[in-house]
């Protein structure tokens, strides 16, 4: 009697499934990290910002009553990654906020979405294929509005009431070891319109440019194309890499040692002094001044800007309270406590 040969069809069937349920528990891994780092990234939490929100050595209590705010009040409170340091320095002398505490309901979404939860009324995107409902922001601290920006508060049928609260230096970064120390304003234009391609045509090594620009409406891109470049034609990232999502990416990216001294790239100096520090990094002067206090007070410093507390015209309450009181000399004081530049400079 003969044997009988298994049929392999079975054991074919069964691995072909093996792989298929891998292949789908693979992508929805996939997608839920992508998830995970959208979330991550567009709260400032993860790529933006590598040191820990600490109050200084010097810290004090300097709010004397004038106004009040409970740990609810920040849910109306939005803004750049940039300006997380006074909403945590608000938390801390409002609330008597631990370091910790101030971690867990801080929450500033980044730039953009902090104009787009306080000017639109109803959800107007989707994320990952769901409807997200925007929320409610009655008072931002941001850098100054985009184009886009302005054409959603028209849109809207919206004005905003856009008043400065700090100083800050819009700056120019690059590797440490570069021996350039300070470029012009039509050197730095030059080079992000494309009429400057090596280091050696503004007293550097004889290498290749790497400008990184970051991400369309994004805080410091809006003063890349408003503050520095004007009527200057901004040229395009030449490959994918030259544009970053984060200014944290941004600061990564050029303090990697394979860019060595060739990258250059721009962000916030109080940023890069609060959030995001890196011994790899240089900042560049522009026309030999440096973006320090006295600098930006005077407004010596070419690129001397503003972050902003934002509302829509004719807001009343306590958002408008807390916009007002931020321009008190006791405001300006917490301004300089959370380690921003006094409008008065002292």
């Amino acid at each position: 009697m003969k044997n009988k040969t298994a049929n392999p069809l079975p054991l074919v069937i069964i691995g072909i499934a093996a792989v298929i349920v891998l292949a789908v528990a693979l992508r929805s891994l996939i997608v839920y990290m992508k998830g995970k780092d959208f979330v991550e990234d567009k709260t400032g939490r993860s790529s933006n910002i590598n040191v820990m929100l600490t109050r200084p050595d010097d810290w004090h209590i300097i709010q004397s009553g004038k106004i009040s705010l409970s740990k609810e009040d920040f849910s109306w409170i939005d803004g750049s990654t940039a300006t997380i340091p006074i909403t945590a320095e608000l938390a801390r002398q409002f609330c008597n906020a631990s370091d910790d505490e101030v971690e867990s309901f801080v929450d500033h979404n980044t730039t953009h979405y902090a104009y787009e939860y306080l000017l639109y009324d109803q959800a107007r995107y989707t994320v990952h294929g769901s409807l997200s409902k925007y929320k409610d922001k009655d008072l931002i601290f941001v850098t100054e509005p985009s184009e886009d920006e302005i054409k959603i508060a028209q849109h809207e049928g919206k004005t905003m009431d856009v008043t400065p609260v700090a100083l800050d230096g819009f700056v120019f970064i690059t590797h440490k070891d570069n021996p350039v120390d300070s470029l012009t304003v039509e050197q730095i234009q030059d080079i992000y319109s494309g009429k400057i391609t090596n280091w050696k045509e503004v007293g550097g090594n004889d290498a290749e440019i790497i400008p990184y620009q970051r991400e369309r409406n994004s805080g410091s891109q809006t003063a890349m194309e408003q503050l520095v470049m004007k009527d200057v034609r901004l040229m395009e990232p030449k490959e994918a890499y030259f544009e970053v999502v984060g200014m944290g990416e941004l600061i990564e990216k050029i303090a990697e040692y394979e860019n060595k001294d060739n990258s250059i790239g721009y962000t916030y100096y109080y940023y890069l002094n609060n959030l995001y520090k890196s011994d790899d990094i240089k900042v560049l002067k522009v026309d030999g001044i440096a973006p320090d206090n006295a600098h930006l007070a005077d407004r010596s410093y070419p690129f001397t800007t503003a972050y902003y507390a934002v509302m829509a015209e004719g807001q009343e309450g306590k958002p408008k309270e807390l916009r007002d009181y931020l321009l008190t000399d006791e405001g300006q004081q917490i301004i300089e406590l959370a380690g921003y530049c006094p409008l008065n400079g002292e």
